[in-house]
């Protein structure tokens, strides 16, 4: 099977003191490896104020995004499994 190449987009939970983006960027990348896709590029684009928050006491969020190099069920396993990341508030899949 081919592989395609995606750039995921996962906002985080800024609160708390297990969520700096030192730490989330390793624990993401290894449960991206763990839905066979492969990591080829990391860039944190720091946090942002949401325009449209979804929970009351969330106006903000961290922004990191990943290069992804894997086959077409890779994004769907991905999101299935970032569902139950507590520190995972939203994540945007696309394929370039």
């Amino acid at each position: 099977m081919s592989k395609k190449n995606y750039l995921a987009t996962i906002v985080c939970d800024p609160r708390g003191a297990d969520g700096s983006t030192d730490e989330m960027i390793p624990m993401l990348s290894e449960i991206i490896r763990e839905t066979d896709g492969e990591v080829t590029k990391v860039q944190s684009q720091g946090s942002h104020e949401f325009s449209y928050p979804q929970k009351k006491n969330l106006k903000s969020g961290i922004y990191i995004q990943f290069d992804i190099k894997g086959d077409p069920q890779m994004p769907s396993r991905l999101k299935e499994k970032l569902k139950l990341e507590k520190k995972v508030d939203r994540v945007l899949i696309e394929c370039r």
